[in-house]
């Protein structure tokens, strides 16, 4: 059973931030931009105004995480939603996962099977993400596109309710089927403290 209590929220040293700067992903990225797309309530306070003379794309900035070994793949190459849910489940199918909250996405900096110290450095990467027309779910599909529209095109992106308003996810989830949605930005070099006591550093060593 699921408990609706939350442990500590992390307790995070931020060390460095760093740009990643890959002009082959940022053309494939802008090119993906010419398509309408419709708000989405619970990514406000994260969304992108659109540049001049673009249109609207409900571009968001969302948080990443990957084991450091994929962390340089990512900015050479960009991401690959036909990888998601390799190391772990894939609960909306085949994509790339993003993350709202940065404790979400902190999760997915190591193997579950073998945990790394608390005061181990992660990095995480920030990425900037077109959504477009974004589907709703409340519940876990397995997903290698996103669902057809009432018009007949497809929606361009998937985003997970969080358990607040009726969903199956403590924070919202965003999902992507196309690696030209979506490029990596930053990458933020962080550890938890020694005192941290949120739910994954419970879980790992000292």
């Amino acid at each position: 059973m699921r408990s609706a209590d939350f442990c500590e929220a992390p307790a995070l040293e931020v060390e460095q931030i760093r740009s990643v700067v890959n002009p082959r992903l940022l053309q494939h990225y802008l090119a993906e931009l010419d398509s309408g797309c419709a708000a989405i309530p619970e990514l406000e306070h994260l969304k992108l105004p659109p540049g001049p003379f673009r249109p609207d794309l409900n571009e968001h900035l969302l948080f990443h995480g990957a084991l450091p070994e994929s962390i340089e793949k990512i900015c050479k190459g960009g991401f690959d939603p036909r990888r998601g849910g390799e190391g772990v489940g894939a609960m909306f199918g085949t994509a790339t996962y993003f993350a709202i909250k940065a404790s979400k996405s902190d999760i997915y900096t190591e193997e579950f099977a073998r945990r790394r110290q608390r005061s181990t450095q992660r990095t995480m990467i920030v990425a900037r993400v077109a959504l477009g027309a974004g589907f709703r779910t409340c519940e876990p599909r397995k997903l290698s596109r996103p669902p057809d529209g009432p018009d007949g095109p497809p929606f361009d992106s998937v985003w997970a309710a969080a358990a607040a308003s009726g969903g199956c996810v403590d924070h919202v989830e965003v999902m992507i089927y196309d690696k030209s949605q979506a490029m990596p930005m930053f990458l933020v070099d962080y550890r938890h403290t020694e005192q941290c006591r949120c739910a994954e550093c419970l879980k790992r060593p000292q």
